[in-house]
């Protein structure tokens, strides 16, 4: 246990390498990993999909329908999923943006209540409204660059945390240098 609470140096500078490498390719790279992985998730599908009507239809394993019904959307989903990634790509940020278009309305009626109420704060729940309704435009106007600069944002983020443990770990064996050092000078 205690060895997943206090990693080595070695496994501290592996991790920082593969969050500044994962960065970089999700920056680099983020609508060719993110057709790759939807590729990926949809060969999975096809393949739990595939299964289950095998044992439905060949098996005959189940007296019930619960396979067909489970196994024919996951087979056409991840075949929507192999063939044509970027349709599914394009969806999920539509969806998404149309979600939060109607909780940001909502939320902003929520601030006119508060401001009906009295309260001097209701300017920042329908500031915090206003910005989440204008990611939900974007979202839904421009879904594949909005996913695009998510993922650069993940990836920047990423970069960040490996230089930050890079330079973490770089400041905690000089603090402990110097530490043992000072406690060998005191002995």
């Amino acid at each position: 246990m205690n060895h997943l609470i206090n990693p080595t140096q070695k496994e501290v500078r592996i991790q920082a390498l593969l969050y500044l490498i994962g960065g970089i390719l999700l920056f680099i790279l983020n609508n060719d990993l993110l057709t790759i992985a939807t590729r990926i998730l949809g060969v999975i599908l096809i393949a739990i999909g595939g299964t289950l009507l095998y044992m439905y239809f060949i098996k005959r394993a189940s007296i019930d329908a619960g396979p067909l019904f489970t196994g024919l959307p996951a087979a056409l989903i991840g075949l929507l999923m192999l063939i044509s990634p970027e349709s599914l790509i394009a969806i999920l940020p539509i969806l998404t943006g149309i979600v939060m278009i109607i909780n940001s309305i909502m939320q902003l009626q929520k601030a006119f209540l508060l401001k009906d109420y009295g309260f001097s704060n209701w300017t920042i729940t329908a500031g915090i409204a206003a910005i989440a309704l204008l990611f939900g435009v974007l979202f839904l106007f421009r879904p594949l660059q909005s996913v695009a600069f998510i993922l650069q944002i993940i990836g920047i983020a990423l970069i960040v945390e490996g230089c930050l443990l890079f330079g973490f770990d770089r400041t905690l064996r000089k603090a402990k240098k110097e530490y043992e050092k000072d406690m060998h000078d005191y002995l």
